[in-house]
């Protein structure tokens, strides 16, 4: 099930991004995200009540901007990650946005070509935005 994500969730989407990334954005990010930016859209999937992945977007006039995007490994590759970006952007269209950015990893091929499948293009490389590590940064008109 994908539905709009709570301040209930906030542990739940560190607990699965320190999973997928070592790392998180924190809980102090994201509970400022949900309460405080009028421009934050976070969305989770649930399997059996559990979250197991979510997105989070920042929308501003026409244009947003993934802020994250990740599963809990044990389930990834069973497309609930296409069902909730597809999800995502549908909701964005709603909003009137025309065009998505986002940044990956170069060494995430995984997600390059799920967002590849989806119709985001490679744009430009980000040299050292993952600290020693290159991005690419991807658009999608929608």
């Amino acid at each position: 099930m994908i539905r709009k994500a709570t301040l209930d969730d906030v542990i739940y989407l560190v607990r699965i991004e320190k999973q997928v990334f070592t790392q998180s954005l924190g809980e102090s990010f994201l509970y400022d995200e949900l309460l405080l930016n009028p421009f934050a859209h976070y969305f989770v999937y649930e399997v059996n009540k559990e979250v197991v992945g979510y997105i989070g977007y920042r929308a501003i006039d026409e244009n947003a901007e993934m802020m994250n995007f990740c599963f809990d490994p044990e389930y990834q590759g069973q497309g609930f990650g296409t069902e909730l970006l597809n999800h995502s952007i549908e909701f964005l269209q709603g909003l009137g946005v025309k065009q998505i950015l986002l940044e990956v990893r170069k060494s995430n091929k995984q997600a390059q070509a799920v967002y590849e499948k989806l119709g985001f293009q490679k744009s430009y490389v980000r040299k050292q935005y993952y600290g020693t590590e290159d991005a690419w940064v991807y658009i999608k008109e929608v």
